[in-house]
């Protein structure tokens, strides 16, 4: 893959970016964000480069200063990366699993995507149903995972009705439930509402949720040394 070096600043990859994608050089914006990743680290990655990247994008696209085939290939580009980033990571190493989907009807898994990342790379143990997961398909999985918590993404408004009622649903298995998104943006549901919305960056989200879910392995046994020595000579 290209190397690509630049300014270690969040803004200067996001431009490294918006050039890449305005002549829809996909593998340049894998290589930015590879660089990134190596420089500045994971967790700043994913919140001050992927997702402000996206939103630039989106705002060009809106204007017409880009084209919608812009933002697919960005975002196929993104989600591409996250998927190779997620396959080298090492197995959980903490105690709890974290079930995560997207509303019954939302196709955005981006953000989704990261989270998982992130709470991997934290040594968690993640079960990710992605897109359009029903609310009775999501009530097997937990009853049989038995997760330490849920969190519900939704990021389409108009479909925010059935991803309302799988946070409830949730709640009402009696399982720790967070939702995130612009769906769940009504202030009347966040008043009456049995979760707890993530409101900050992923990364705070996925430090929340490890602390409060997940407990770290115990410390591995370790005999004092004066026993250690006495042993050896022992048997010597």
């Amino acid at each position: 893959m290209e190397t690509v070096h630049v300014d270690p600043a969040p803004a200067t990859y996001v431009g490294t970016i918006l050039t890449a994608v305005r002549s829809f050089n996909q593998m340049r914006v894998c290589a930015a964000l590879d660089d990134a990743d190596a420089t500045l680290g994971l967790d700043v990655t994913i919140d001050e480069i992927i997702f402000p990247a996206l939103r630039v994008v989106g705002t060009f696209w809106s204007s017409g200063t880009l084209d919608i085939a812009h933002e697919h290939l960005l975002s196929s580009a993104m989600a591409r990366w996250v998927a190779s980033r997620s396959a080298v990571l090492p197995a959980p190493s903490r105690r709890g699993t974290v079930l995560l989907a997207a509303g019954p009807e939302d196709l955005h898994t981006l953000a989704l995507d990261c989270l998982d990342l992130l709470l991997v790379s934290r040594g968690v143990e993640v079960c990710n149903l992605g897109a359009q997961t029903p609310v009775a398909s999501l009530l097997v999985a937990v009853r049989s995972l038995h997760p330490t918590a849920v969190v519900i993404c939704s990021h389409t408004p108009t479909v925010a009705s059935p991803a309302v009622r799988a946070v409830r649903a949730i709640a009402d298995a009696g399982f720790p439930v967070y939702f995130a998104g612009s769906s769940f943006s009504s202030q009347f549901f966040r008043q009456n509402s049995p979760g707890v919305p993530l409101d900050g960056t992923l990364q705070e989200s996925a430090d929340l949720i490890t602390h409060r879910h997940t407990t770290p392995p115990p410390e591995p046994a370790v005999l004092p040394r004066a026993r250690f020595r006495q042993s050896v000579v022992a048997s010597a």
